[in-house]
């Protein structure tokens, strides 16, 4: 006898559980991450959504995630919360769950490639001897894009890099200096030579160009014994830049009728050449 309040009991407190469960309805969606920026068409991300319950519960089982994008020609998503980039602009993917839903503000932003200046050199002085590098972030049509970039060198014991593209030479070897945004990035093959310098030529000393033309100045390093090492890294800074400009490749353009003093500096050398323009 005693056995049936033990039964009743016992059913009670199933059918309690069964109405607890039957009572937890969607309530929430948390998306993560919670915002995409992505650079570059064809580029990707994916989002992960789950679904919680009135008091903050996850609900494993209900009903399955739809997927949408308010400017397919800006980003679009796939059923499994892949976002995929299209063209720059801004746009918003949905994930609903039922009636419950969750929005996630997409950016595209225009940028193909990373140049850096040089592509490839060699870093001659003495260790610690330093030169910014010089990176441009272009846009699909060519167009130079103004975007914070990441550092970083492959071997440190051979080049240094800092979060400004600060290069500074350790010892002897290669390495790569890479600048990264996103999953675009550009690299440079630097090699380093650890040898003091005695001083500095450039070639030509003197050059003509036209207006929009171009004009590459070479430098080299001589050191203390005379011999010379030729194409070295160096900085490079025109006096008169409505002249012409000059860009960390040692290549200037011409910008407007004038003359223009191109100087060049390396591990506490310096040299200078004339650049005139018409």
């Amino acid at each position: 006898m005693k056995a049936i309040p033990v039964l009743r009991a016992a059913l009670c407190l199933f059918a309690l559980a069964v109405a607890s469960s039957c009572s937890r309805k969607p309530a929430t969606v948390q998306v993560s991450p919670g915002k995409v920026l992505l650079y570059g068409v064809e580029r990707s991300q994916r989002l992960t959504a789950r679904l919680f319950d009135q008091k903050g519960q996850p609900l494993d089982e209900g009903p399955k995630a739809t997927w949408s994008s308010s400017k397919p020609e800006v980003a679009t998503v796939d059923e499994g919360g892949r976002v995929v980039s299209k063209s720059a602009g801004n746009a918003t993917v949905t994930v609903a769950f039922g009636t419950v839903s969750a929005e996630v503000p997409v950016e595209v932003v225009d940028a193909a490639l990373i140049e850096l200046l040089p592509a490839q050199a060699t870093l001659v002085g003495p260790a610690g001897t330093q030169l910014p590098m010089s990176a441009v972030v272009r846009s699909s049509k060519g167009e130079p894009v103004a975007l914070p970039l990441t550092w970083s060198s492959s071997d440190e014991k051979v080049v240094t890099v800092s979060s400004q593209g600060l290069v500074a030479s350790v010892g002897n070897g290669k390495a790569t200096v890479t600048a990264r945004i996103g999953e675009l990035e550009g690299a440079a093959d630097v090699a380093v030579l650890v040898q003091d310098i005695a001083r500095l030529e450039v070639r030509p000393s003197t050059a003509l160009v036209r207006v929009g033309d171009s004009q590459r100045f070479e430098v080299v390093a001589v050191m203390p014994d005379g011999t010379k090492f030729e194409n070295a890294m160096a900085q490079f800074r025109s006096s008169n830049p409505s002249v012409a400009t000059i860009d960390g490749g040692g290549v200037a353009s011409g910008v407007g009728p004038g003359s223009t003093t191109i100087r060049i500096e390396l591990a506490g050398q310096a040299t200078e050449a004339t650049l005139i323009v018409n």
